[in-house]
């Protein structure tokens, strides 16, 4: 798929099929994540992949805006070095490769925000100095869930030629 194409067309994903996602998908996607650029290239972060379904249900009730976690096939837990002061902007860049590179295999995700984060990290054994910047909920996305149209703001609403407000 073309790029802009599927900047165009990937929306936020929240109900997913019960369909397998292949093992070479998963790891494209996190790759995507893995090669994304950073401040000084200093990568501030790691990826925690969960495939077991009875870990993504334990995930439910602490992931507090993204419940539907338990129905995806698979979750990366996005962990940044918040010792990197740009550790939250190339964390999301990472963020951003990884649901792109899923859209384009038919994959979708959504970021999910309000999370128990101290109950997670002790869940997963993340050590305390890091920083969990979102979880990502991945499966093949319902039909309905696609066809909805992407509704943003006009161009001339938010595009501003050298001076803001004009």
């Amino acid at each position: 798929m073309d790029t802009f194409e599927c900047i165009r067309k990937r929306r936020d994903i929240r109900s997913f099929l019960l369909k397998d996602v292949p093992d070479d998908v998963i790891m494209k996607i996190i790759e995507a994540g893995r090669l994304a650029p950073s401040a000084m290239n200093l990568q501030p972060w790691n990826f925690i992949v969960i495939k077991n379904k009875e870990t993504l249900k334990e995930l439910g009730p602490l992931c507090l805006s993204g419940r539907f976690i338990v129905d995806a096939f698979f979750a990366v837990v996005v962990v940044t070095d918040h010792s990197n002061k740009w550790h939250e902007i190339d964390g999301t860049r990472a963020v951003q490769n990884m649901a792109l590179a899923a859209w384009n295999e038919g994959i979708g995700c959504c970021w999910i925000g309000a999370i128990n984060r101290d109950k997670v990290k002790e869940m997963l054994s993340i050590p305390e100095n890091l920083h969990i910047l979102t979880i990502l909920p991945f499966g093949y996305p319902e039909e309905f869930t696609v066809k909805r149209k992407k509704n943003r703001k006009k161009p001339e609403e938010v595009v501003h030629w050298e001076k803001f407000g004009e």
